[in-house]
């Protein structure tokens, strides 16, 4: 009985120094970026490589941007769903994120993720 009862209170001592001693996780030390609403221009972006359609892409952005987001998509050939998953903006520069789901010239389901960089409505960078 000693013994269990030794268990028991070395138990609750650890519980009770677990509680008084974390202090939980450390405040990052980076300022967090202001969310905002999904760009237009981007929205528009997206829209045009779920559908497929090239002729709206080439109005949208430069041969460069254009080079620079079959980059971001590689290797999915075949996209077959988009989706907008947040967006920031810092300095007048705003950052939107998506994540594209398709399939590769094998047809093997693969998921990438990039970020449009735009300014003045209208994109200036791919990541």
């Amino acid at each position: 009985m000693a013994t269990l009862s030794l268990f028991l209170v070395g138990i609750l001592g650890g519980v009770l120094v677990h509680a008084i001693a974390d202090r939980g996780p450390v405040e990052s030390p980076y300022p967090q970026l202001q969310k905002i609403d999904e760009p237009r221009v981007a929205h528009d972006v997206i829209q045009a490589v779920g559908a497929d359609d090239a002729r709206s892409l080439s109005r949208l952005m430069d041969s460069t941007m254009l080079t620079d987001l079959d980059t971001a998509l590689q290797p999915i050939v075949d996209v077959r769903s988009t989706k907008f998953v947040g967006a920031v903006e810092s300095e007048g520069r705003l950052l939107s994120a998506y994540v594209v789901t398709g399939k590769t010239t094998e047809g093997i389901d693969f998921v990438v993720g990039f970020v449009l960089r735009v300014a003045n409505d209208s994109v200036v960078g791919v990541n």
